[in-house]
């Protein structure tokens, strides 16, 4: 699926809100002592209160240079009636040649700047590099860590409220990693939530990311053996055992333990599985603003039952590859109005032709992936009943072999 970048833009004006005077390419420099050396103590001073004391002091003091004065470059973006906010808040500390550190805030108004589909996080060589337990988010393509916060009420001077915060983070210093750029986006979203006492908790630190699929490879490219994390995690591991179809199931999924989002994987071990047996599900979850941009994203590529438009394809083209089947719904859970999609993929063998499929044929594979819905539903350890779903509404399928 096609990367979603969202370009951040907006105009530099003054966010009290934030308690930071933010102008556009202010560059402040504090020097002391020479070119080499005698600006630690300045350096730390200088972190503590750049952009109205954002950044975690107490984490990132250890690691700021001595050896050159750092400079501070800050700007925001306040709302004019009918705009878009696309930054909050955007500051970076530089240390020329030494590192940086760098936060944005984004509110979320339309769509969120990075992918949720299930192709970017189920578990797999393709999917997530890290997740952080407990975390909504993940390593952002331009470097660091994305986390989403809750803001229900939406920040104050804002004309379009927006319930959710996107944090980026990036801290390019001695020791720091994917660590040190979440628990530094987690700091910067509770300092933000609490000025603008918008609601949510207050996300907790984590204590460590993991890799959810990790391959270990010798010197000649040979994969010894792979970790998976993420296998076998309660929430998913009736995904496939609950349906009652064949084979031996394999579930796994995400790590993020997270109430705006879930993904699970089940995967059929047999060794000769009979055609249109259903041998591969999928199961997602999206729920407020992050439902809302999963399902514009889909969209955008025709995999939505409203962009299909009840049109039915009765030819499978082997070139086409999988014959696979969605199933989207709606639901109300803890954290609002929620998208689900579930998909199964069918075992087809057409020996290079196409495949027709009868009405009888078509019947039986809705059956199946309404199954699919009802046991991921209906599981009393799946992400639907643990976030107190209610109200389903199935929306429509999508045929994945148009």
């Amino acid at each position: 699926m096609p990367q979603r970048h969202r370009a951040l833009k907006g105009r530099t004006v003054a966010l009290a809100a934030l308690a930071m005077v933010l102008v556009a390419g202010a560059i402040t420099v504090i020097a002391s002592g020479g070119d080499e050396g005698g600006h630690l103590a300045a350096n730390r001073a200088q972190l503590k209160h750049a952009c109205g004391g954002l950044f975690p002091n107490e984490e990132l003091r250890g690691r700021i240079p001595d050896a050159v004065a750092g400079r501070v470059d800050e700007y925001g973006t306040e709302l004019e009636p009918g705009e878009q906010s696309r930054s909050a808040a955007h500051c970076t500390v530089t240390w020329p040649g030494h590192g940086e550190v760098r936060v944005s805030v984004v509110p979320v108004l339309v769509e969120l700047p990075v992918s949720v589909e299930v192709e970017d996080l189920a578990p797999g060589e393709d999917g997530p590099e890290r997740e952080a337990p407990g975390l909504t988010g993940g390593v952002s393509a331009q470097g660091g860590a994305w986390i989403l916060a809750e803001c229900h009420a939406g920040l104050r001077g804002q004309v379009r409220p927006a319930g959710l915060l996107q944090v980026d983070a990036a801290v390019d210093l001695p020791h720091a990693g994917a660590l040190t750029d979440f628990r530094t986006a987690v700091h910067v979203a509770n300092k933000i939530t609490a000025r603008h006492r918008c609601g949510g908790s207050p996300l907790t630190p984590p204590g460590k990311v993991v890799d959810p699929y990790e391959a270990h490879v010798t010197e000649d490219y040979e994969v010894t053996s792979v970790d998976e994390p993420g296998r076998d995690q309660p929430k998913c591991r009736g995904l496939g055992a609950r349906t009652g179809f064949p084979g031996k199931w394999t579930a796994g999924g995400d790590l993020q333990d997270s109430r705006l989002l879930s993904v699970c994987t089940a995967y059929a071990d047999t060794e000769d599985p009979r055609e249109w047996d259903v041998t591969a599900i999928t199961a997602a979850s999206w729920a407020g603003p992050v439902g809302d941009s999963a399902y514009e994203q889909y969209r955008s590529s025709g995999e939505t039952p409203d962009f299909q438009d009840g049109r039915r394809d009765t030819t499978i083209a082997q070139e086409g590859g999988d014959a696979v089947l969605d199933l989207w719904a709606r639901s109300r859970c803890a954290a609002g109005s929620t998208y689900h999609r579930v998909t199964a993929g069918f075992e087809v063998d057409g020996h290079g032709y196409d495949i027709d499929i009868s009405k009888r044929r078509r019947a039986q594979l809705s059956a199946s992936v309404r199954r699919v819905l009802d046991a991921y539903l209906d599981d009393p350890a799946a992400w639907p009943r643990q976030q107190r779903c209610h109200d389903t509404t199935v929306i429509g399928e999508v045929e994945e072999w148009q």
